[in-house]
């Protein structure tokens, strides 16, 4: 008899835990889960509704070309700076444009004085951040064409933008960019492809492909359980995906408060490698198969150390060997797997911030726009 009242009592308790747990997650960081699931809807609305602004905005740089500007600067803060850098990568492999991605904060210093010769592209989620803002002011007054990509019709930045993108993530409240990093990537992508005559409707496999990653959510919150303690991190990442392990060390750093930090995968190997033990998860993002082979003397390095890898990306034979975790995207063509690449790391940043009994939405040191 005991035994009947036993069990049923024990399960309650499980049952009582479990919800417990789902009561915190909704409590603290409900506007970072709910924004990051959001993140594939906004990118086919961006789809849908920004391709004339995107068509604006290419023909301006097409112009810019006819006149003989090729070379140009991207420019953004935190967040906004790693799209900058995917852009210029996406640019400088695919048309005739000379991109160089330089935060905002350094714009003034690092500029051509004198030269009138070159055009800018600023990204700001909200188009009021200090930096950008003045940064576009300065170009201006040296008579440069500005290209706005930001989230907020009618703000600063699309004012005094000759061309402006809007990208449709709608509000997010949540401190730590999520949806609104995933349409800054689809716009990067919608440009490039209107430059070179591409159909935009292949984004939409991005897309998809994202939604595939949140069906895993559960798998990827349990390889967050194993790295909850961890003090230290790293996030490597190949080609396109050198930005994304930048954004995804950002987003340990803000919303789970991990020290990690980001480097293009090889690029661990000349200095960083030295700090890593069996006690530092390294995250090795790739947009490819090809994009892991070119990792895996970084990864052969790091597993001698015994620092256990979580690997991103396509299913690969040669490398799983080196995984201690793996999160498998789908197979899209690579420039397009940076959607769904950094929606795991979305995903996993959020669980290890909830893990740690942090509120994502909310750093204590944080703001969502920076004004000074």
């Amino acid at each position: 008899m005991s035994e009947v009242n036993v069990k049923p009592s024990y399960k309650i308790n499980i049952l009582m835990r479990k919800v417990k747990f789902k009561v915190t997650r909704l409590e603290k960081g409900a506007y970072m889960h709910k924004e990051l699931r959001e993140g594939p809807e906004a990118v086919l609305k961006t789809l849908s509704e920004a391709e004339s602004q995107v068509e604006a905005t290419a023909k301006l740089l097409k112009e810019q070309l006819e006149a003989g500007v090729s070379y140009g600067f991207i420019i953004g803060s935190g967040t906004s700076f790693h799209a900058s850098l995917f852009l210029q990568y996406l640019l400088n492999k695919y048309t005739e444009l000379n991109v160089t991605a330089v935060p905002a904060s350094e714009f003034a210093d690092w500029r051509p004085i004198g030269a009138k010769k070159y055009f800018i592209i600023g990204y700001s989620q909200s188009g009021e951040s200090s930096d950008i803002v003045e940064a576009f002011n300065v170009a201006k007054s040296a008579g440069v064409q500005t290209i706005a990509i930001t989230n907020t019709p009618g703000s600063t930045l699309t004012k005094i933008s000759d061309a402006y993108i809007v990208t449709r993530a709608g509000e997010e409240k949540a401190v730590a960019a999520t949806k609104t990093f995933d349409v800054q990537l689809a716009a990067a992508l919608m440009l490039t492809y209107q430059l070179i005559g591409k159909s935009l409707s292949d984004i939409e496999k991005a897309a998809e492909a994202s939604k595939e990653i949140l069906e895993k959510e559960d798998n990827i919150a349990a390889i967050a359980e194993k790295y909850k303690n961890a003090e230290h991190a790293f996030g490597l990442g190949k080609d396109s995906a050198y930005a994304i392990a930048l954004e995804a060390s950002l987003k340990l750093k803000e919303a789970a408060m991990v020290h990690a930090e980001g480097f293009a995968a090889r690029e661990f190997l000349h200095g960083p490698v030295q700090l890593v033990d069996e006690t530092t998860p390294v995250l090795v993002f790739a947009p490819s198969k090809e994009g892991f082979l070119g990792s895996a003397k970084a990864m052969e390095k790091i597993a001698q150390y015994k620092a256990p890898m979580i690997l991103v990306g396509p299913k690969t034979a040669e490398v799983e060997k080196y995984a201690a975790d793996f999160i498998e995207i789908p197979a899209v063509e690579s420039d397009l797997a940076v959607i769904p690449l950094v929606k795991a790391a979305q995903v996993f940043a959020y669980h290890v911030s909830i893990l740690r009994g942090l509120n994502p939405d909310k750093p204590s040191k944080l703001s969502k726009v920076v004004k000074y």
